[in-house]
Formats: C-alpha cells, sequence, structure tokens
C-alpha cells in the first residue's frame, strides 16, 4: 500500500495498532469533518484500510509508520531550527 505524506499524517495523528478501531475512528471523523477536501482524504484513507488482507500486516506497516513519521518530523524540527539559527545575510551579503 502506497500512502502520500498527507495521508501518513492523518494515520499518524489517528491510528493505532488495531486496523477496526482505526477504520473505525477515520470513518467518525470523516462524518464530523466539515472542510470537503479532509473529509475526501480521510474517507479513501480510511476506504484503503479496510480493503482485503490489510489486517494481516497491518500492525507490522503501523509500527513502521510512527518510526518513520517520528523521523519525518525530527528532520522538519532541525531544519527549522537551523533556519532560525543561520544569518544568510552574513553568509550571501545583503539582499538588494
Amino acid at each position: 500500500m502506497k500512502l502520500n505524506v498527507e495521508e501518513k499524517k492523518i494515520l499518524y495523528a489517528f491510528g493505532c495498532g488495531n486496523l477496526e478501531n482505526t477504520v473505525r475512528r477515520l470513518k467518525w471523523i470523516t462524518a464530523l469533518t466539515v472542510d470537503v477536501k479532509v473529509k475526501r482524504r480521510v474517507l479513501c484513507l480510511a476506504r484503503k484500510l479496510d480493503s482485503e488482507n490489510v489486517g494481516e500486516w497491518y500492525p507490522c506497516f503501523y509500527r513502521h509508520l510512527r518510526l518513520e513519521m517520528e523521523g519525518y518530523f525530527e528532520a522538519k524540527k532541525h531544519i527549522r531550527i537551523v533556519e532560525k539559527s543561520t544569518d544568510w545575510e552574513d553568509l550571501y551579503g545583503k539582499a538588494v
């Protein structure tokens, strides 16, 4: 199963190790969401996870996703720290 970054973020925020609970939670979020684009993304993710044979490999997939997304957020944090701590005008000269 291939997921884009937005779907991974949704699953990271609302998923758990139990597939049935995750799908049920995503369907409830779909029902409660007002924004049409977000509603469509969450519902598409719930349908992907609700397909056959997902239950067999989902727990391992979810653990791997958690590790991957934690690394992703940690890298974003380091990038923000570097951007804030670097004085770009000293490196490249004043902007015109």
